[in-house]
């Protein structure tokens, strides 16, 4: 599982003021890469596939390495991509989304459907670079792993991320436009570049990045911090809330985790109350309850892979504070080739969500579901769809009563973050189709990690773990529950 603090190599660089981007938008046709038509070298298979390309960017404005872009095999030689256009257009601007040490473009050809490439006409000083205003923030000179069943604590290698937006406004708009060249000397800059995206528009303003927030996110009232870790070796996740209490368990690296528990009516001091659930202190993390069942999952550090039909994961009862085991949790051919896994058991009791990296994933991590059988396992993970799963990482899910409304951390959207809270509404009975997720704004999501959500929702209270100033947190905040179901 991916918790507050990851690998800083993936620290995003960049982050965009948005406020006035409706106003560039509004006014010019803007059309992102639809098709690869030819292209120099990619990785192969799923991550920083030249396919990775098309569509709107994922890595902006929060910049920095991502999955979701075209990684070239040589980072510093001559690379070229050809791409197509879903409609032809007129043309007056082309934008190359570099979300990895931009500037390495160093020519732009445009094209109609007949193939033939013409190199375009610059305004004198050439391209036009994007200019950022904030940064990301955490803690650059460490890489952090955390998850439910271990994590560890690496030095990370210093790179540089420079994530840049080149511009090329030409001096005579071109008609017909349906295919665009782009060549770049990756010699130019030192470290590994990205490419996210490739634009055009018929207007002057500049294509700026987006990020598609929930509705009435914006005005969200400030979150609340309640539990912070002044030691940068804590961690805190997986939070779980029953009659005023908030259950949350601390890791520290080296030592086993613990739960502790917190009385929300007069929230000053937390106990450790692991010993009360199960006197091994092996299991160290609340995955989910179903009020109809009294059935609750839990997750050990014990079994952080399968070990014969156990996969680390065990029921208990839960009724009025007493903990009671029952069984451990059996999954068909389950498979998880990542480090870490999480889990969590539906309100109904009826299916368990996973987040993990199986051989079934859309690149990294992935959501998925798993049903009962008549025997009381459960039977195939089954892929909850490229509506919400990127060629990057989604864990953390967390599903409202509705059986409907998923909560959700991923890197493979356009964020504020490394790791940002996103919402979607399942569309159908296969829970396989899901609405596009929404970012849960600016007052949820900061500039590092946002992860392990848990809604209240009597209280329509959001809880999360954040990484602010290089130490993890738990914050809450008020978000109502007409706004996060309604996402179609």
């Amino acid at each position: 599982m991916l918790n507050s603090k990851q690998n800083c190599n993936r620290m995003k660089r960049m982050v965009f003021f948005y406020f006035f981007i409706p106003l560039y938008l509004q006014a010019q046709q803007v059309q992102y890469a639809s098709k690869v038509l030819k292209f120099s070298s990619d990785l192969g298979g799923k991550l920083n596939s030249v396919k990775r390309i098309t569509g709107k960017p994922d890595a902006f404005p929060q910049g920095g390495s991502s999955a979701n872009a075209w990684v070239s095999k040589d980072a510093l030689g001559s690379a070229f991509v050809e791409v197509e256009f879903e409609k032809a257009q007129s043309v007056k601007q082309i934008a190359v989304f570099e979300n990895l040490n931009g500037g390495c473009v160093t020519r732009i050809q445009i094209g109609t459907a007949s193939g033939k490439l013409n190199t375009v006409k610059q305004k004198s000083g050439g391209f036009v670079r994007w200019v950022n205003s904030w940064q990301t923030s955490g803690n650059a000179d460490r890489a952090y792993y955390f998850n439910k069943k271990r994590r560890k604590i690496e030095v990370a290698q210093n790179v540089e991320h420079n994530a840049d937006i080149d511009y090329v406004f030409l001096e005579n708009i071109q008609h017909d436009v349906k295919v665009v060249r782009v060549e770049f000397n990756f010699g130019l800059k030192p470290g590994q570049k990205q490419i996210d995206a490739i634009a055009i528009s018929d207007s002057d303003s500049p294509i700026l990045p987006v990020i598609d927030l929930l509705n009435g996110a914006e005005h969200f009232q400030d979150p609340e911090r309640l539990v912070y870790t002044p030691d940068r070796d804590h961690d805190l996740n997986s939070i779980f809330i029953s009659d005023n209490t908030m259950y949350y368990t601390v890791s520290v690296y080296g030592k086993i985790s613990e739960i502790h528990a917190l009385d929300l009516t007069n929230p000053t001091n937390s106990v450790d109350v692991s010993r009360k659930i199960r006197n091994d202190k092996q299991l160290n993390y609340i995955l989910g309850f179903s009020p109809l069942t009294k059935m609750m999952l839990m997750g050990s550090e014990r079994k952080f892979r399968r070990d014969d039909q156990a996969i680390g994961f065990d029921f208990f009862h839960y009724n009025e504070g007493i903990f009671s085991y029952q069984k451990p949790l059996k999954v068909t051919a389950y498979n998880n080739y990542g480090d870490y896994a999480d889990a969590f058991l539906t309100n109904d009791g009826k299916r368990i969500l996973f987040g993990v990296e199986s051989d079934m994933t859309n690149g990294g991590f992935d959501i998925y579901f798993a049903e009962p059988k008549d025997d009381e396992t459960f039977g195939l993970l089954q892929n909850i769809g490229k509506g919400v799963n990127t060629a990057a990482d989604e864990t953390n899910p967390f599903l409202l009563s509705d059986n409907k409304t998923l909560i959700f951390a991923s890197n493979g959207y356009s964020g504020y973050g490394d790791f940002d809270l996103y919402v979607t509404t399942r569309l159908d009975d296969t829970w396989k189709n899901w609405s596009e997720p929404k970012n849960l704004g600016p007052k949820v999501n900061g500039s590092s990690f946002d992860v392990n959500p848990y809604y209240d929702e009597k209280a329509e209270m959001l809880y999360y773990v954040s990484l602010r100033e290089g130490v993890s947190c738990i914050y809450k905040i008020k978000v109502p529950r007409a706004q996060l179901t309604t996402t179609k």
